[in-house]
């Protein structure tokens, strides 16, 4: 009797991890589109093999932070949340800056802006270095792979 229990215990906590698995899998078109164009920068600023890069969400966004912080791990990038690199203040910061415009259904422009917090650390800056700035517009549907159809550099300071 027992051990029927802790059976049906175990079997109830597999089917409880397995929702939360299929929640943080299942990206909005908006959410897919951030995750892209973060990933994106990620290889563009040649940050993919750091482990403190951070990912910065702007006020107001509407986006499941989690879960395009998990599709980003699970695509080998060892991003952390904002947060982590403000406690320091540490490591390179790639912001997504708000709104996240749909100027065609399924179609979004999409700004990321990478900032190190070193100078801060320092005591020389109160704010972060510019590294690079740019839109993506990202297309995605239902079902495939987001696509880049455009980028756009705004700024790259020093060049």
């Amino acid at each position: 009797m027992k051990g029927r229990n802790i059976s049906w215990i175990l079997w109830a906590l597999a089917i409880i991890v397995c929702q939360q698995v299929a929640t943080v899998g299942q990206l909005s078109n908006r959410e897919q589109a951030i995750a892209f164009a973060v990933y994106l920068e990620t290889h563009a600023s040649r940050l993919e093999k750091r482990a403190d890069v951070c990912v910065a969400f702007g006020h107001g966004l509407s986006a499941d932070e989690k879960a395009v912080l998990a599709e980003l791990k699970q695509q080998k990038l060892k991003v952390r949340p904002g947060d982590w690199c403000n406690e320091g203040p540490r490591g390179l910061v790639i912001s997504v800056i708000a709104p996240i415009s749909e100027p065609v259904p399924g179609t979004y422009e999409v700004k990321v802006e990478v900032g190190d917090l070193r100078a801060i650390r320092g005591g020389a800056e109160h704010f972060a270095t510019l590294v690079r700035r740019g839109t993506y517009t990202v297309k995605c549907k239902e079902g495939s792979e987001p696509e880049l159809i455009r980028y756009e550099q705004t700024a790259q300071p020093g060049r």
